[in-house]
């Protein structure tokens, strides 16, 4: 069986992409009762709470401030 995908993972910045992983993983531990115990406590565990982290990840003040003053407003 071929996966087709949406998007092209190559061309997606790292706030599409993990959203789409998280999706993505969210629908493997409901779906493959094949997955071992160790690997699905890895997913939920680590990987999960790591792209929910970037993908709800916001620049602080000091963040935006150090970027405008090194590369300007825009």
């Amino acid at each position: 069986m071929t996966l087709t995908f949406p998007h092209d993972v190559y061309q997606l910045g790292a706030y599409s992409l993990s959203y789409h992983a998280i999706r993505r993983f969210k629908q493997i531990l409901l779906n493959d009762m094949m997955l071992p115990p160790d690997i699905i406590e890895k997913i939920e565990d680590e990987i999960l709470p790591a792209l929910e982290y970037i993908s709800e990840w916001e620049p602080s003040d000091a963040d935006i401030q150090a970027h405008i003053d090194s590369h300007g407003m825009l």
